[in-house]
């Protein structure tokens, strides 16, 4: 199955770039204008000049999009900013965050995985791509031979094998112990020692990986290898780095392992096509006002969702001009089994039952997905959207059957929280893996 192997990181040197910290960033596709510049500013080593692509020149050609991010990977490894591991290794993290009020933390464990097609069922997708954004890192590989930013993958671990090489592990001093920007704990070990990286690797050696986040620059590493393979020379390099990719592997059973709910938005519609939508959703759920005031009723409502979506199909609604809040239950009589797996997504039921069936495919022009939920319903209430509904977190027990059984799940199902740190360690993809 999946191909987990040690690797030589490159890590910053904190004698020369001072707090670890400040050095970090979250991946790519979280990073905002404002965030870039606020990065930028907070050290001028920060991963953020590498990896976001700051002041790119988008009509220039996608080979030349990304020459001073290069440039200033080869000044930092040349000038030791950047040192690389003089042995192959893995990396174990320790991230501690604050989520609902509570201080929770998750173990990841920082490695190379082969690239394999998704048709030999060793890395399991769960999402959709778009193909500019996979262009857009293609290109940054090309330039960097890089890979700044891990990929974030799930992997089951019923009997706990991995728990007691990880206590171990962490009963060492950390080679790294840090905050990151966003005041999270963070910790790195490194795992030299070739009885736990043997152990690792047969671990890994009959079991799958799911991607959870980061489907875009797994397809672009994909991209990257076959164009590294067609341009060489002489036998196959099955070794060769381009042939893996890094990331950050996290168990299923890990209690630091937050999921957390995408949201939907409707507007732009018109009064006939607003009255279609409407009637449908009347004719398979059964709505019940929701009773909800002041400034947490938002809260209020989704928690109302994740009460009753324990064990049925829920939805919460905020109606046209602020009508509601109600939560939709499906109504008795409907067999939401004869639609397929899928339909244990409430996000499928309302794309596929509801609104295609009206707007055809126009849907996604009037389809919008946001995981704060406070700003949904603000967004209704200022006339920006019509209709905001309110999701549960999706179940990882489902996520797991259905994408274990060769399924995508509906665009933005599922936001992990937090994400993932870039910067604690980079890839190198030139010349061979180890």
């Amino acid at each position: 199955m999946a191909d987990v192997r040690p690797f030589r990181g490159w890590r910053y040197d904190p004698d020369i770039v001072g707090d670890p910290g400040s050095v970090l960033g979250p991946p790519y596709d979280m990073v905002t204008p404002e965030l870039q510049d606020s990065l930028s500013r907070r050290s001028p080593y920060n991963v953020v000049h590498l990896e976001a692509g700051e002041g790119l020149d988008w009509a220039s050609p996608a080979a030349d999009q990304y020459s001073a991010a290069a440039a200033l990977f080869e000044q930092w490894t040349g000038q030791g900013v950047l040192r690389r591991d003089q042995e192959p290794g893995y990396y174990l993290m320790k991230q501690g965050f604050q989520s609902q009020g509570r201080q929770q933390s998750r173990l990841g464990l920082i490695a190379c995985v082969r690239l394999e097609e998704y048709e030999s069922r060793q890395v399991l997708p769960h999402e959709y791509t778009e193909e500019p954004a996979i262009r857009d890192r293609v290109s940054l590989m090309e330039k960097c031979d890089a890979n700044f930013s891990p990929i974030m993958s799930l992997y089951r671990d019923t009997a706990s094998e991995l728990a007691p090489a990880f206590r171990e592990i962490m009963s060492g001093a950390p080679a790294l112990d840090v905050r990151d920007e966003s005041e999270q704990a963070l910790a790195l070990w490194r795992i030299v020692g070739l009885r736990h990286r043997e152990s690792i690797r047969r671990f890994f050696s009959d079991r799958a990986v799911f991607l959870a986040d980061g489907h875009h620059r797994y397809e672009a590493a994909l991209k990257f290898a076959r164009l590294r393979r067609e341009q060489e020379k002489g036998p196959a390099q099955p070794d060769a780095a381009y042939n893996f990719v890094m990331m950050i592997l996290i168990g299923f059973d890990d209690p630091g392992l937050a999921v957390l709910p995408y949201h939907r938005l409707v507007g732009g519609l018109s009064p006939d096509r607003l009255r279609q939508i409407q009637e449908r959703l009347h004719r398979l759920f059964e709505p019940r006002p929701i009773t909800l005031t002041g400034d947490h009723r938002a809260d209020g409502l989704v928690d109302e969702v994740a009460q009753h979506g324990r064990d049925r199909l829920a939805m919460g609604l905020m109606g046209p001009e602020c009508e509601g809040p109600f939560l939709l239950t499906l109504r008795e009589g409907i067999d939401w089994r004869q639609w397929g797996p899928l339909a244990v997504s409430e996000a499928w039921i309302l794309e596929e039952q509801v609104l295609k069936p009206v707007l055809g495919d126009t849907t996604l022009d009037h389809l919008g997905f946001i995981h704060d939920h406070t700003e949904a319903l603000e967004q209704v209430a200022s006339g920006a959207r019509q209709m905001a509904f309110l999701l549960k977190p999706f179940p990882m027990d489902q996520f797991e059957a259905i994408v274990g059984d060769g399924h995508r799940l509906p665009r933005k199902s599922t936001f992990f929280y937090p994400k993932l740190p870039t910067g604690l360690v980079i890839n190198q993809l030139e010349g061979s893996l180890f």
